[in-house]
């Protein structure tokens, strides 16, 4: 399944320019497909575990 800004939003509970700004972050697993930014729900679980307890800047 992948996930669009908006609902990377909701999940993480963020706001909308941090979920863009994860979106265009290097080292960010996010594809751009046309015009638009998605990330595939195992990615961006894989991407948590990795960077937990850690600090990602964006």
């Amino acid at each position: 399944m992948l996930l669009t800004v908006k609902d990377l939003q909701l999940l993480l509970n963020i706001s909308r320019d941090l979920a863009y700004g994860l979106m265009h972050a290097h080292g960010f697993p996010s594809m751009k497909i046309g015009g638009r930014y998605f990330v595939s729900r195992d990615a961006l679980e894989r991407w948590l575990q990795r960077y937990e307890g850690k600090e990602f800047a964006v």
